[in-house]
């Protein structure tokens, strides 16, 4: 379980991105998050991750494991992309969950190419893939699908719900999209700049 409490941050230029936020996520629940650029998304998730720190409020989380998947993909360029998922792996035997896991977001030809030779697209496809490798009870998207064409959106946003299903995993999910909000989650959050936010 997640759950935040009367939570406000600013950056050290002293602009508050938002105020009194609270919000709570329970096991296996998909929520997307959505909003105007700037208001603070995905802020919220690095807060939440843990990467940055809240100006006031709480931040409690019972998950154990946290997956996050970036707006950039944040690939290694010097690594192929079967390097760049064995660098989430436990262990050697772990190896033959890759071709699994690329198969699952389309690129199983794809293991011996490098970071430049990817399209925008097939860098945050590859980035999913290293989440899914990674494993975790809660799942930290942020606009994961923003580079892809619309079939290919939806046909990733039923892999990863079969996934999390399996795996008893809950997500937060950054979007613009309202159709792949709605696509997606179980409920959505409406993130308003310097507001208080709205549950839908």
């Amino acid at each position: 379980m997640l759950q935040i409490k009367d939570l406000s941050f600013s950056y050290p230029s002293n602009t508050p991105v938002f105020a009194g936020l609270n919000l709570d996520l329970q096991k296996g629940e998909r929520l997307a998050v959505m909003g105007p650029s700037g208001c603070g998304k995905s802020t919220l998730l690095s807060l939440i991750g843990g990467l940055l720190k809240p100006t006031s409020g709480s931040i409690t989380n019972h998950f154990q494991k946290i997956a996050f998947v970036f707006q950039e993909p944040r690939l290694f360029p010097w690594l192929t992309v079967r390097e760049n998922l064995e660098t989430v792996l436990n262990s050697k035997a772990d190896v033959g969950r890759i071709h699994e896991a690329l198969e699952a977001v389309g690129l199983v030809d794809c293991e011996e190419l490098f970071p430049e030779e990817l399209s925008g697209g097939m860098k945050s496809r590859v980035s999913l893939a290293r989440a899914m490798l990674y494993g975790g009870d809660l799942f930290l998207l942020d606009e994961p699908f923003a580079a892809l064409d619309e079939a290919l959106r939806r046909d990733l946003i039923g892999q990863l719900k079969v996934y999390l299903s399996q795996n008893e995993a809950a997500a937060i999910f950054v979007t613009h999209q309202k159709e792949d909000a709605e696509a997606f989650a179980n409920r959505c959050f409406m993130l308003s700049p310097r507001e208080k936010t709205e549950s839908l």
